[in-house]
């Protein structure tokens, strides 16, 4: 495999990666795919870009923002949206319709605010690393290695923290959460906070590389959900593995098939893991 290849697929794969993991941690607490998570990333994104490039504010005031904004946002969506919808109705198809909501209602208020028009981040880091005849910048390294900070935090939060175990113990069987006298809602509180900050952080690092915009979260959305099927729900690493192979597969086929037909080789890609391995590569095993 030629190195940009590489290098592009890794760089893709690390935000797809962190969109996944949200995915999970709010599967691992509700049970449900909240794909909303989409919108978070793309609020933060656009949230750091517009501070920097519009406001002009350094780059160490709009990222705590723009994290800042995606936790609240996580929060507020599912306190003021979600989860009203849920109450109000019992069917099958409820969380989907809150979900759509709360996309619908964050793409609107995102073009309210940073307009319609693509925005695009300042690098947080300049200069290249030289290697042989292939430049690497220090933005991507940066970003890649924030995105393996985050995953190492995050694993070991749900493994030792205190309301990461609790976390899982809710999502493995409420009823029995319950009974023991878990503290529920503040469980859901540190999902919903743990979910919004790693879109933010997705956010904030996607933000450099490509234009936003208000629909941006469509794609973050269905590239995150494809790395999680992928990974499966067995661990956290789980999605970064995900995360990864759904980039290089990715950059292979834009490269060598050309960008018209990345779409339908990621399709083929899922219908193939659905068909064949419909818990993902790796899949959590819960003891009764």
């Amino acid at each position: 495999m030629e190195l940009p290849i590489l290098i592009s697929g890794l760089d893709a794969g690390a935000f797809f990666a962190l969109v996944a993991l949200a995915y999970y941690v709010f599967f691992r607490s509700t049970g449900l795919i909240n794909f909303a998570v989409g919108s978070y990333a793309m609020f933060s994104g656009m949230t750091v870009a517009y501070l920097v490039k519009e406001v002009g504010v350094t780059a160490w005031v709009a990222v705590p923002a723009a994290i800042a904004s995606a936790v609240v946002i996580s929060v507020l969506a599912d306190y003021l949206i979600i989860r009203p919808i849920l109450r109000r109705t019992t069917e099958e198809f409820a969380p989907v319709m809150a979900f759509v909501a709360v996309m619908f209602v964050i793409e609107q208020v995102a073009g309210i605010l940073f307009g319609h028009r693509g925005v695009t981040g300042d690098y947080y880091l300049y200069g290249v690393f030289r290697i042989s005849n292939f430049s690497l910048d220090h933005q991507s390294v940066f970003a890649f290695a924030a995105t393996i900070a985050v995953f190492a935090g995050v694993w070991f939060w749900l493994r030792y923290g205190r309301y990461g175990r609790m976390l899982r113990a809710a999502g493995d069987n409420e009823h029995g959460a319950r009974a023991l006298g878990l503290p529920l809602p503040m469980i859901r509180l540190a999902a919903l906070s743990t979910g919004g900050f790693l879109c933010g952080v997705a956010g904030i690092l996607v933000a450099p590389a490509v234009a936003l915009d208000i629909e941006s979260h469509l794609r973050f959305a269905t590239a995150g959900f494809i790395a999680f099927v992928l990974g499966g729900s067995k661990s956290a690493w789980a999605c970064l593995a995900g995360g990864l192979l759904l980039g290089l597969i990715e950059a292979i086929s834009a490269r060598y098939l050309g960008g018209a037909y990345r779409d339908y080789v990621l399709l083929l890609l899922v219908l193939t893991v659905l068909t064949l391995r419909p818990q993902g590569l790796f899949h959590l095993s819960v003891r009764s």
